[in-house]
Order: structure tokens, then sequence, then C-alpha cells
């Protein structure tokens, strides 16, 4: 269980990023992290991850506060950051330089092969598209079986058709292993491809706004009307926690 209480952050410069996160994470579940820019999304991505220290509160696993980067807790960036120095098996298994070279070398071979790049390992960061990349650094997180992973918009970067592709393929991934996930990300569709649950934020600071069960079968069909009343009602949510009425919205799209 992933316990956020009370989470708060305030930089040295004064400004309030966070204020007061309340949260329960069930093992397994997704939840997906909604907001406009200036909510804090990837400052609580940060905070969970360990690699920031909260001003108020706790993110807490097991019931022990996370106060360092921890083992069982891994992250995925918007950019694959790979180190451009090694080749693609190298980074994938990076992680696992305590394991037989035999024994990380099938690790590494499967796992790549679980996201779609098998026999991939002898290449160079330098010689894949984006999408490969990204598939590259989920690997070298999934490998690690992590219990919680974070990501934090992974697929931004990427045009529409691979965003869409790895949106679908991650949500396979997830089902061999079912950790519990928290995607930061700001692309509605992202959220209903793949989240339990959706915790929408309002910005300055970054405060919850509301949470929004998604009670929709997997896989997701994008192009059902389930998926697009839901996909209209979190539309509108977020319209809610940025302060644009409908008529605004209406307004912008006639223009």
């Amino acid at each position: 269980m992933l316990t956020l209480s009370g989470l708060g952050k305030t930089y040295p410069d004064g400004t309030e990023a966070l204020r007061g996160i309340d949260l329960s994470i069930a093992e397994g579940e997704i939840v997906a992290v909604l907001g406009g820019s200036g909510c804090g999304k990837s400052t609580l991505l940060r905070l969970v991850a360990g690699l920031d220290r909260p001003s108020a509160g706790d993110a807490i696993l097991d019931g022990t506060p996370i106060t360092r980067p921890h083992e069982a807790v891994g992250v995925v960036f918007q950019e694959p950051r790979l180190f451009p120095w090694a080749r693609v098996a190298d980074n994938v298994g990076f992680g696992l330089r305590h394991l037989p070279k035999a024994e990380r070398a099938r690790l590494v071979e499967a796992e790549l092969a679980r996201v779609g790049l098998a026999g991939a390992g002898h290449r160079w960061p330098r010689e894949l598209s984006g999408g490969m990349a990204q598939r590259v650094s989920l690997a070298r997180s999934l490998i690690a079986n992590p219990r919680v992973l974070l990501l934090d918009e992974p697929f931004s970067a990427l045009d529409a058709l691979t965003r869409a592709g790895l949106q679908d393929h991650l949500a396979t991934l997830w089902s061999y292993h079912r950790p519990t996930l928290i995607l930061v990300t700001h692309d509605i569709e992202e959220t209903l491809v793949l989240a339990d649950r959706v915790v929408v934020l309002r910005p300055r600071p970054g405060r919850i706004d509301t949470v929004i069960d998604i009670d929709l079968a997997r896989p997701r069909d994008r192009d059902s009307a389930a998926f697009e009343q839901v996909k209209r009602g979190l539309r509108r949510a977020l319209d809610q926690s940025l302060g644009v009425t409908h008529d605004d919205a209406r307004a912008e799209a006639a223009e």
C-alpha cells in the first residue's frame, strides 16, 4: 500500500508547489495524475520517488516514509535517459550487475522481447527511434520488477501514432506483474487507456480537485461510445480544475 499523507512541497524561493495531498493507492492499481501547468504533477512524482524531500507530510510505502530513492520504486521519465556509451542490453541490465553474466543476459533478452525489441540488445541508443528508446527505458525499469512504477509523461515527446501504440503496449506490460503505476500526464486519452482512477489536480498550489474512478473494461476501446462518454466527463473535470467554464471552452473552440 502506498499512502500520501498531507504531502506538501514549498521551494526555497517560497513557491508552494503542492499542498495537503492525501491519497491511498492499492497494490497493483493504476492511478493517473492529471492537471494543467503549475499543478505540481512532476513535483508529486519526485516526492514519491524519493528524489526530493517534502516540506510537509509523507509518501509512505508499507508504513515507512520514503526519504530517498527506494529499490521497490522505479521511474520512467519524459526522456529515455539512456547511457549513450552503453549498448541497449547493457542499458537494460544496468541494475542487474550483481547477477552472473549468463543470468543477466537471459533476463535482459526476455525483457527486450516483452517490449517488442527482441534481438536489439547489440544496438546503440543513437541508432534507435524515439519510440524504441522509450521501450528500452521501460524495459530497464520493469526488469527489476518494481512494486511501484512512476511514469512522468513518458510518451509526450512522441508522435501521436507511436504514443498510442506505446500506451496500449504499457497496458499489456502491466498485466504481466501488475505493479502499482502512477502516471503523470496532461493527456486525457492516455489517462483513459491506462488508469483505474484519475486524480485531477488544481494549480498554484497543486491540490486534489477531484478523484474519478474509471469503470471501463480492459483492454480499453478508444472508439467505443462508453470511452467517449467518460472522456467528455474527464474533460469537464479538468476544465473545472482550471476554472474554465463550458462557455469559455465553446468560445475558444469557435475562434
